[in-house]
């Protein structure tokens, strides 16, 4: 993008930004127009192009209509409000210009960066006094979106805390260098104002970012874009910290070895001798908090936990936020007692802040599960594993290209031709593969794939200009049936309806000049500066973004920044729950190209996206309704350890030690549910007699209700039943004990029913769900005529069950969370919790106190066909499944309500070893140490 250009998208969002006049499509092109002609009168600039004004619009339509809520958290009841007091008396020229440097050159709408001041001012309020003088020792954990800027946040905290006379930042990036530095590009840009690199070499002071808006104003460098920290520059660049009198900020990796020489450089030259302290204010930020905890490789924690404990005690008045995804990390869940995780140095006992990411951002959320909106980006890849096992070594090879990799390859050529079709041609563009951690493996892998695309390349130069005479050319051939496949049908609908489409034969002609710089490079810890080389490109004279095909592995997952990712292929081990989030590249920022979008990886990786998306989102509800009801973060960190969902991820960290323990779970507020199911048909058909002979009975003693206008669900309902008859159902129903790790376990929740005293469970409601009637023949079903649920799975041989899976991979649906209860309840329910189509999760119809019957739903379920590109073993095991039941498959799920006033329901759980390895699919505890060679171990 010219100066020319993004002069006129930072001025008419500035001016716009105290604007209350509804932004229309012609005031944006009017604007524009206005602005490129005074600028050729007044600096004799050249006019746009069609194609530059077009970029310019997409640029504006993306940024004016972005909107963002305020987050929520929760906090101890101690803390004493400070920030809004000192704003009133302090400058505040470190965010005045990061605002307008978020305006004018990051394209931010005011009413986004006006919620970005509130998130900050309210985390700032937080943190301790800066300027009291006895000493405090604060922690918090503020919990965002992958790829979600974060980033963006904790500089505007950075920007504020410098406002406020902080004078020491500490910065705590990733593993890998890389990212080190692109988090100290964004800091030189958005904080310090300077090149770091020409700083810290004495070279003079180079403007960048908000430097350009307000030079006189700067942050200190210690570290630069071209070195992490060092005590010799440390020495020459600062001296001591006291006699600084700008804020000084450290930008470093989290590596053993730079921890303790930053520990000991501040210590040796910077400690009050009587004291032993150093006595200024101190703000560390720890970016992907998770990652220093037992999440990396386990000899590596102590240390680096120990590092960054260190760092703290120097520091009279110090503060440690963490920044993070992933908010099961074991900073709440890995110690073995509640007493132990409260005491952890590191346990945010003051604040956890949960963030709230833009209306624009992709997340799990709108990906995976049920309604998602970009659930159309999903396809499967199980074909890879003919061509390399899912479970390799490093000495194995990936022996052809599968059928789905093609069209991952395909789909990435389309995205180039359209996106520059759209007027982006200045853009970068990524693809990802990512299916081995080996350094072997993933060089083969880009061998393989840079020979074909080159072999394409030379193709489509040579027939790209002749017509529909290219068609009977393999690769013309193969790419066109993928835009009919997953594109064509974009243009017709109406929720894409702004961007625009274009024909194949117009993608045919600008195929070529589009796809001619596609590079395929190999990503690891080593060469990921010189590969990612992202900031190369944009210098350059034509100033063409990158257009990159990534290969490579846990490298491109923490923190690393793919621009412009379109395409993403990903084939790796599904149950390692705290680096798949992580690998998630694909979340974030698609603005003028989700359409383009796809994502290729095994249906099990897609179930358990969606479980861990719902559990998380169910946490970051769980922190409003704390905040609305005055709790701490102690509180929160005891319902994190208690919560079903963390069942899942409790054991699969517990899974590095040889032992069994036992953890208390809540079933308060809960929904659980038999994900997986038996394999054996006989006991499929018992399930189902018993299901159907339950029913029948039921139908005897009380009234079914099917469509009636009262009630929120249409699907047939029994209302009213006594436990009794629910308790002798289960105990006939023959549930698979896969289903302990996400909380059904038929014993202990029978334990449960007949031990309650609080007449909980005394009366239910018992619903029969529905599926489409879109190619879904009614059934007979317990003298009921219903569509069955229709359910794609995974057949598991080792544990012999079906397990729920595919972009669906929940049995249940959201919506029948709202059985026995009648529409008025449920619109009640949700306007007091900013309803008017917002989304709620089904365990927020039994959370809400509302007294409520519990529910059990029954799911008879018809099961999909194989598909053709999967495994000739996993799909002949399928069909013969399917061939061998007549009958529906039976699901259940339970529904617990949180009854205001009334004590919580919990069970304890023994969590056996071996069966917890037998859910994760792993072999041996080290299968859960998922480590890139790659990444240097100190």
């Amino acid at each position: 993008m010219t100066d020319n250009q993004k002069n006129i998208i930072g001025t008419i969002l500035l001016n716009m930004s105290a604007s209350t006049i509804p932004v229309t499509e012609e005031m944006i092109s009017n604007l524009v127009d206005i602005n490129d002609s005074m600028n050729a009168r007044m600096y004799g600039t050249p006019q746009m192009t069609p194609e530059e004004r077009q970029e310019v619009i997409n640029a504006l339509h993306a940024a004016l209509f972005v909107r963002i809520d305020r987050g929520h958290y929760v906090k101890e009841n101690n803390h004493a409000p400070w920030y809004m007091a000192a704003k009133a008396e302090n400058s505040s020229k470190f965010w005045d210009r990061y605002r307008l440097y978020l305006l004018r050159e990051k394209h931010w709408n005011g009413d986004t960066i006006n919620e970005l001041d509130k998130t900050t001012d309210e985390i700032m309020d937080l943190l301790g006094n800066p300027n009291q003088t006895d000493g405090f020792m604060r922690r918090g954990l503020c919990i965002g979106d992958v790829q979600s800027g974060k980033t963006s946040t904790y500089i505007g905290l950075v920007n504020k805390a410098a406002d406020a006379h902080y004078r020491v930042i500490i910065l705590l990036t990733g593993t890998i260098e890389k990212l080190r530095r692109q988090t100290q590009q964004r800091i030189d840009e958005g904080f310090i104002g300077l090149d770091s690199y020409a700083f810290t070499l004495e070279k003079g002071r180079v403007q960048v970012g908000v430097g350009a808006i307000d030079p006189t104003t700067s942050g200190w460098a210690v570290t630069s874009t071209s070195s992490d920290f060092n005590a010799a520059t440390a020495k020459k660049v600062v001296g001591q910290l006291s006699g600084i009198s700008a804020p000084v900020i450290f930008v470093l990796k989290k590596n053993k070895s730079v921890l303790e020489k930053l520990e000991h450089w501040l210590r040796f030259y910077n400690i009050n001798p009587i004291t032993k302290k150093i006595d200024l204010p101190m703000l560390l930020i720890d970016d992907e908090a998770d990652n220093a905890s037992v999440n990396t490789k386990a000899d590596d924690v102590t240390a680096i936990n120990k590092g960054i404990r260190k760092l703290l005690a120097l520091f009279e008045r110090a503060n440690y936020v963490g920044f993070t995804a992933t908010p099961y990390a074991n900073v709440f869940i890995d110690p073995d007692s509640e007493e132990e995780m409260l005491k952890h140095d590191l346990f945010p006992r003051d604040f956890i802040y949960a963030l709230e990411a833009p209306d624009n951002y992709i997340g799990a959320r709108s990906i995976f599960g049920e309604d998602a909106p970009c659930g159309y980006m999903l396809e499967s890849n199980d074909d890879c594993e003919y061509a390399l096992p899912i479970v390799h070594r490093k000495e194995d090879v990936l022996q052809f290209i599968p059928e789905s990799l093609k069209e991952a390859l395909a789909a990435f050529f389309i995205a180039n031709a359209v996106r520059d079709l759209r007027g982006d041609k200045k853009t970068h563009r990524t693809m990802m593969i990512n299916i081995s951690r080996f350094i072997a493996v993933q060089n083969q892998i880009t061998k393989v794939v840079d020979s074909f695309v080159r072999d394409w390349k030379r193709e489509i130069r040579n027939y790209y200009l002749t017509g529909s005479e290219a068609l009977q050319y393999d690769s013309f051939n193969f790419i066109k049936k993928v835009y009919d496949k997953y594109f064509k049908q974009f243009a017709s609908n109406p929720d894409f309806a702004k961007l625009k489409h274009y024909t194949w034969e117009q993608i045919q002609e600008v195929l070529y000049p589009a796809i001619s710089r596609i590079e395929v490079r190999t990503i690891n810890g080593g060469n990921a500066p010189k590969n990612l080389d992202y900031e190369r490109y944009e210098k350059a004279p034509d100033d063409i973004g990158l257009r990159l095909i990534a290969v490579g592995g846990l490298s491109l997952s923490r923190g690393l920044t793919l621009e412009g990712l379109c395409t993403s292929y990903f084939y790796r081990n599904s149950s390692m729950y705290d680096t798949l989030m992580q690998m998630g590249r694909w979340f974030g920022y698609r603005n003028n190209y989700q359409d383009l979008c796809k994502i290729w990886m095994p249906e099990l990786s897609m179930a358990w996206y969606s479980y861990i998306s719902t559990a998380t989102d169910e946490l970051r509800a769980e922190v409003k309704r704390m905040q609305n009801e005055d709790m701490t973060p102690t509180d929160f960190g005891l319902a994190v350890r208690s919560d079903i969902q963390g069942l899942l991820v409790t054991a699969r960290n517990k899974m590095r030690s040889a032992r069994d323990y036992e953890t208390v779970v809540n079933f308060s507020g809960e929904v659980v549910e038999t994900k997986y199911v038996h394999s054996t048909v006989d006991v499929l058909r018992r399930n189902f007699e018993a299901t159907t002979d339950f029913l029948l009975r039921l139908r005897k003693a009380y009234t079914i209700h099917q469509g009636s206008p009262e009630l929120a669900v249409k699907h047939p309902q029994i209302l009213g039943v006594k436990k009794e008859a629910v308790i002798d159902f289960l105990q006939g129903f023959s549930a698979h004990t896969m289903n302990t790790a996400t909380g059904f376990d038929t014993p202990k929740i029978l334990d449960m029913f007949n031990e309650d005293e609080t007449g909980v469970f005394d009366i239910w409601d018992v619903l029969i769900a529905g599926g489409t009637t879109i190619n879904n023949p009614s059934i007979q079903f317990a003298g009921l005529n219903i569509h069955p649920v229709v359910r794609s799975f995974a057949y598991r041989k080792d544990t012999k069950s079906l397990q729920m899976s595919g972009k669906n991979s929940r049995l249940g649906s959201k919506d029948l969370a709202k059985g026995g209860m009648t529409q008025k309840q449920v619109d009640d329910m949700e306007a007091g919790h900013g309803g008017n189509g917002k989304s709620f999760s089904e365990n927020f119809y039994f959370k809400s106190g509302i007294k409520r019957n519990p529910l059990l739903v029954i799911y008879p379920v018809k099961l999909t066909p194989p598909k053709d590109n999967e495994a000739d073993e996993q799909k002949k095991a399928k069909q013969d499944i399917i061939d061998a039941v007549d009958f529906p498959i039976i699901g259940l799920s339970i529904g617990v309500p949180a009854i205001k006033g009334m004590e919580r329901i919990s069970l304890r759980y023994k969590v056996n070893k071996q069966k917890w390895m037998e859910i994760f699919g792993a072999d041996s505890a080290d299968d859960f140490d998922e480590i890139d060679e790659t990444i240097p171990e100190d």
